[in-house]
Order: C-alpha cells, then structure tokens, then sequence
C-alpha cells in the first residue's frame, strides 16, 4: 500500500497524467482482480465517448490526457509533432521586408519560431567558413533554420532545414519528431515567388541533428543534408534522402540538382528567434538523447 500510495502521488505531479490516477491508484491494491478493473476503466472510457491519445516523452507507459481537439496543444507545444507542410502566410512586422526573413516565416509554420521576432546568427557572407565560427555564433540559441544556396545551371536555388533542438557544442545527437528540411521547387510562368517544399522526419525523432561536436558543422540526419565546415570542404554539402528524412512528393533522393549527391554552397545563413533577457531560450544547453542508441 505504501507503494500505491507513493506512485499515486508522483502521478499526480507528472502534467497531463491525472487521468490515469484514479485507475493506478485502485488497481495495485487489488492486483489479483486487475482483469475486472480494466474492464471498469475501458467502459467509462467508452462511456465517455473519449479518445485518449499520447505524446511526449512518456508515450510508451502513460495516456495524455483526454482532448477533444489537439490543435491548442499543437500550438502550445509544436515540438511534440511531425512539421506540417501547410506553409505560414503570416509575416511579422520585425521581419522588415528582408527577404530572407520572409522565406524563414513562411517555412516556419507549427514551430516555436511561427511568430517570434528572427535574427540572422551566422552568415558565411560576414563569418568563417569553420565550424568554429559557426559554433561561436549559434551555441545556446535554441531552435534554428537553415538556409543555403547553392548554384544550378546558373540560378541560385535555396535548401535548408529546420533544428528544433539547435546546437550547444555538448557532443552527440539532438532528436526531434519536428525537425524538417526544404528545397525550393522549380515552377513554371511568370512569378517570381518562391515556392518550397518541405520534407518531414521519418523513422522517429533519433538522430534530427546527428551531431552537435563543437568540430563539426552542420548535420542533419547522418546523411540528409551535411555541411561539415572541415577544412578543404568548407564549402561542400551532401545530401541523401529515405532513411531519415523522407523524399517528399517527388520522390527525389538528394536536395540538389538532378540527383547530384553533393553541390558547391554559395552561402550559409542561420536564423534563431530573439528572446528577452529574462526569457529562457528553450533547448539552449544539453539535451537528453535516449534514441539514437
């Protein structure tokens, strides 16, 4: 009974888990009957007509709580889901018509980013091409976005990707379900929007940004778009897409032109949200990473 008693009251503090109480609280005393208590929680849950879904970090032992419509928990926590593909339309008046702030906006949709003021931290046009300097500039600044360019037949054309987690310069791996890449997609007639498209995270969040070494560059998925900054490759970037981000809509397997696994970049810019002194900015240190093995 002690037990019951103590995991009671420890269920009780875990956020969005107090509906599971009632059930745990009554059946460790009564073990021997556990097969008749779980039909009594299984047909109030039917009774009720509600749904129970799961997220976070406890979604293999516990139920989430029991909603109706998840989409104020998706805003409130947008990190706990797949990226959408809907793009955003809203642009914020800080972005200041820049456009390179208005890309970033319109990808950053169902993101912690979606409405908060952006900055550019690292910029290969004012930066080293080094993992030094790319470490100096965006350790500790939380969520991130991307975006290179790189020359095709002579037109430069945008890729990139979202680092829910960023970087910190602690080693290993930063997973996350919401990470997300992007290229931009060849279109046809007279406008000269650009048009994106991006490509969600598959086969869990392990390994989103595969390494966060303080001598290394950027890397998301051990192969889908990597920027090692390595002397002698400065500038080189490989992409192959399947295994940890998916291939998207048209079925291609690299970001670049024509299934070129690799392309020169021409720049490197990165954008992270600007938070007030006494905010906390959100993964800026050591991340708990129990997925990549």
């Amino acid at each position: 009974m002690k037990f019951a008693t103590v995991l009671f009251g420890l269920l009780n503090f875990l956020p969005g888990y107090r509906n599971i109480t009632c059930c745990v609280g009554f059946i460790i005393p009564h073990l021997s009957n556990s097969a008749s208590i779980i039909s009594k929680c299984q047909k109030n849950a039917i009774r009720n007509s509600e749904i129970v879904k799961s997220y976070g970090w406890l979604d293999n032992f516990l139920p989430a709580p029991i909603e109706q419509d998840d989409s104020k928990r998706r805003k409130e926590y947008p990190e706990q889901y797949s990226a959408t593909y809907e793009l955003n339309k809203k642009i914020l008046p800080e972005d200041g018509g820049r456009e390179e702030f208005a890309i970033a906006r319109k990808l950053l949709k169902q993101t912690m980013l979606e409405e908060r003021p952006l900055q550019i931290v690292y910029d290969t046009n004012q930066h080293d091409w080094d993992a030094a300097s790319f470490h100096r500039c965006v350790d500790g600044k939380g969520a991130a976005i991307v975006m290179v360019t790189y020359k095709r037949d002579n037109v430069i054309k945008i890729v990139g990707g979202y680092n829910p987690k960023g970087w910190s310069s602690n080693g290993g791996a930063r997973p996350s379900v919401a990470a997300f890449l992007f290229y931009e997609i060849d279109h046809e007639g007279d406008s000269h929007e650009k048009i994106f498209q991006k490509l969600q995270k598959v086969g869990g969040g392990g390994l989103a940004c595969a390494r966060d070494d303080p001598d290394y560059g950027i890397s998301f998925g051990p192969d889908a778009l990597v920027i090692s900054l390595q002397e002698g490759r400065e500038k080189m970037a490989t992409s192959n897409l399947g295994p940890y981000y998916e291939r998207g809509p048209d079925n291609i397997s690299t970001l670049f032109a024509k299934g070129a696994q690799s392309a020169s970049l021409e720049s490197i810019q990165v954008l992270t949200g600007i938070y007030d002194e006494e905010e906390e900015i959100p993964y800026s240190g050591a991340v708990l990473d129990m997925t990549s093995g």
